[in-house]
């Protein structure tokens, strides 16, 4: 059972890699796909790292340090993206 949840969790994770990635042909601006793209790469991983620590539990320190990594570098990448658009733009963020 513990198998097949992790399977069906890095299946999601790879789904929502391959659904950033196919977002960068839309039509949308570029900070919006990079935005998307960042996103789903990063709950991709995390649902991936997700599967990888209910197969394998021995390495579960390893795991989490990697799944804090994903979350908190995640986050702070979309941030500077996102004042750099605002910069770029002519809008001072606050």
């Amino acid at each position: 059972m513990r198998l097949i949840l992790a399977t069906v969790l890095a299946g999601i994770g790879a789904a929502l890699w391959l659904w950033g990635a196919l977002r960068l042909t839309g039509k949308k601006s570029y900070l919006w796909k990079i935005h998307a793209l960042g996103i789903s790469d990063m709950i991709g991983s995390l649902f991936i790292l997700a599967g990888v620590l209910l197969h394998s539990t021995e390495y579960w320190p390893h795991v989490l340090l990697a799944m804090a990594s994903i979350a908190f570098w995640g986050t702070a990448f979309s941030l500077v993206m996102a004042r750099l658009g605002h910069s770029r733009h002519g809008e001072d963020p606050k």
